[in-house]
């Protein structure tokens, strides 16, 4: 080629033609590649419930005590709650301040954030992303609904990656070598080195070290109609008001959309008691049954009696569940829902005229959501000396003068 200039030339010429040709290409596919995965972070806040909890951020460098609540958390912020603590991660967009998602952490609970951000720019495909690395404990994470761009939520664990890819909730378990995976709302992809398994609404799966095979299970069963307020109110439910002076506001029993997510809204101004709230008839049969649990989303805006007043049944959100004994006795049980303490030690803290079993109304933060677990149900109810046979009614409501309540999740879990 050295004694042939024209070979020489025409081999420069389509070496140059060539790198432009792939710069052409490369250069505005790697412009377009930028432009779609370039992010901003979303405003990440922990707010604590109950007990401690700890966060170590990275421009820190140690674990801080969290008192109330942490703003602006960033990527690789690593979260600790202990004992019998309970905090929530609320996740928004940027800019729009747009709720996102939000996860409920457990106790004894450790966290990482790996990732919260959005696309930069409108034209962009990507979803919102929150990335999270579960290391041990537990935490039930929920996608928000109706968002103009979709939101992935992924949760890593040592077994699995768990992935939402549309609004949905689903509830994840660390424990020595297993992930456990439950699915509440939506659907969901549990990913592991044996494969892919697709879990829908009501599904759960166990993953552990070392397993090649996936196995959907059905152990849990909502025993709740449209407990997600998915559909209308009417769906399911019965709504209901009462009040002590008929020249008041009832009350407004109505779906509404509460920071991203689809929720029963009970709220009411007046002067004098009044009560607004939804029922729905179950009539289930429960003796064959080995464990019966309750979990609700709920969110307090507003009330004005401390406490859940003198008596303990003015609660600005109360959840009764009517069951009848071997004899066919009709018996209840109320669970209230308060934010606004009283500072008199001596307010009680649970219903005084129900009867056995009572159990003591929940402290919640205000104006966030706080998600409750109850214990198993058909052993709380024994301790009131009538085991139950059949569950009737479940009943969500508000109580008082002035309240103003959101529920976005009500779940009666059955397992045989």
């Amino acid at each position: 080629m050295r004694n042939d200039p024209q070979r020489l030339a025409w081999a420069v010429m389509l070496a140059a033609f060539g790198t432009f040709c792939i710069t052409l290409i490369a250069v505005p596919l790697s412009v377009r590649w930028m432009l779609n995965n370039a992010g901003r972070s979303h405003a990440v806040t922990l707010t604590l419930a109950t007990g401690s909890a700890y966060a170590s951020r990275p421009s820190v460098g140690i674990p801080e005590a969290v008192f109330g609540s942490l703003q602006n958390l960033q990527s690789g912020t690593a979260l600790e709650t202990t004992g019998a603590s309970r905090a929530t991660l609320d996740f928004a967009a940027p800019l729009t301040n747009e709720a996102l998602g939000a996860v409920n952490l457990y106790s004894d609970t450790q966290l990482v954030l790996l990732r919260a951000n959005s696309p930069r720019f409108d034209f962009s495909p990507q979803p919102h992303l929150i990335d999270l690395s579960l290391r041990r404990g537990r935490l039930r994470a929920s996608a928000a609904a109706g968002t103009p761009r979709a939101v992935q939520l992924l949760v890593r664990t040592p077994q699995a990656n768990i992935t939402l890819n549309a609004a949905g909730v689903v509830s994840v378990e660390v424990t020595a070598g297993e992930t456990s995976v439950s699915v509440r709302g939506g659907s969901a992809t549990v990913t592991t080195l044996a494969g892919t398994l697709q879990l829908a609404a009501d599904e759960r799966t166990i993953v552990r070290t070392g397993d090649t095979e996936l196995v959907v299970l059905r152990g849990q069963r909502n025993l709740v109609r449209n407990g997600n307020f998915a559909d209308a109110i009417t769906t399911g439910w019965t709504t209901f008001r009462n009040r002590a002076d008929a020249a008041e506001a009832p009350g407004d029993v109505q779906l509404s959309a509460q920071q991203g997510r689809t929720a029963v809204m009970l709220a009411r101004t007046g002067i004098n008691w009044a009560e607004a709230g939804i029922k729905q008839d179950l009539k289930y049969d429960v003796r064959d049954l080995r464990n019966l649990t309750l979990h609700l989303d709920l969110w307090l805006s507003f009330q004005d009696l401390r406490n859940c007043g003198t008596l303990g049944t003015e609660c600005p959100l109360m959840l009764r569940i009517e069951y009848s004994d071997a004899d066919g006795r009709a018996m209840e049980w109320l669970q209230g829902f308060y934010y606004l303490a009283s500072t008199d030690a001596g307010t009680s803290k649970r219903c005084v005229v129900c009867t056995p079993p009572t159990s003591e109304h929940q402290l919640t933060g205000r104006a966030t959501w706080y998600g409750y677990d109850s214990p198993n149900l058909l052993e709380l109810f024994r301790t009131g000396g009538r085991p139950p046979v059949s569950i009737n009614t479940i009943s969500l409501y508000a109580s008082g003068h002035s309240f103003e309540s959101y529920v976005a999740a009500v779940e009666l879990l059955a397992e045989d």
